[in-house]
């Protein structure tokens, strides 16, 4: 990552500080009787500064180094999902829902269950494509005809309107367009199936929750509907809320087809 090195040096300012202070206490004759106090403010706020410029830079927990494989640098497509796909949308949840806890926001529910995927209105995967056909004698590495899963958007309909109740991207994949690619998607989907708008829960200051819908035309509801006031309890009773600050928002969309259905 471009900026990695230089995010990492501002991490380090803050201990760096405490450490002069700690020389400057020794010059004036204090510094022996107070050194426990110095060594545990470096300590906290060393590991604090750390936890952040990871969570700023790479909040992906690691994963074992490999060959890249045609399917890991392949197009990327966006299309319905299978029953094949169902339990591996939910590892694809289960890793995505580490980085909350790599970030230090807390660790969440659980993802959704095979059933409730498979009951979704919409349920869209987002798939890599091998970069070579399969029998081109130049893939080293063929990647097989069905490719995994890299992410995935799962939408509702709530108070008559389309409502995105989940999305994920595996860590390695984010950052990539696939977010964006399958919001689109589903907004794609709703204006052909005649809606005016969709919406969705979320955090509204986790980088990548909130920040990411605000810059694709989402805005915060400040009244929400009742049946989208009865899915924020269902968070608050899960226990979201104690993660962070939870919004609703909305993204209007735009003027349906001549032959959409009438909403």
């Amino acid at each position: 990552m471009r900026y990695r090195g230089s995010r990492y040096r501002r991490a380090g300012l803050l201990p760096g500080l405490i450490v002069l202070g700690w020389i400057w206490d020794c010059a004036l004759g204090g510094g022996r009787a107070h050194a426990p106090a110095w060594l545990g403010a470096l300590i906290i706020v060393g590991g604090i500064s750390l936890l952040a410029a990871r969570g700023a830079t790479d909040p992906s927990p690691p994963e074992p180094a490999g060959p890249a494989t045609p399917a890991a640098t392949g197009p990327i497509v966006i299309e319905p999902a299978t029953p094949a796909d169902l339990p591996r949308l939910v590892e694809v949840e289960v890793a995505a829902d580490t980085l909350f806890a790599v970030a230090g926001y807390g660790s969440t529910p659980g993802p959704a269950s095979v059933d409730e995927l498979a009951s979704a209105r919409l349920l869209l995967v987002a798939r890599r494509q091998p970069s070579h056909p399969p029998s081109d004698p130049a893939a080293t590495n063929p990647a097989p005809d069905d490719p995994e899963p890299v992410g995935y958007i799962r939408v509702e309909i709530v108070d008559g309107q389309p409502h995105i109740e989940g999305m994920s991207v595996r860590p390695k994949q984010m950052r990539r367009g696939i977010g964006t690619a399958l919001v689109d998607a589903a907004c794609h989907w709703a204006t052909e199936q005649g809606y005016s708008q969709i919406t969705l829960c979320t955090f509204g200051d986790v980088p990548w929750n909130g920040p990411f819908y605000a810059r694709l035309g989402f805005t915060e509801i400040p009244a929400p509907s009742p049946a989208l006031r009865a899915l924020r309890q269902r968070e608050v009773r899960l226990g979201l809320d104690g993660m962070g600050r939870r919004c609703v928002m909305r993204r209007p969309l735009g003027e349906p087809p001549d032959d959409a259905p009438a909403r």
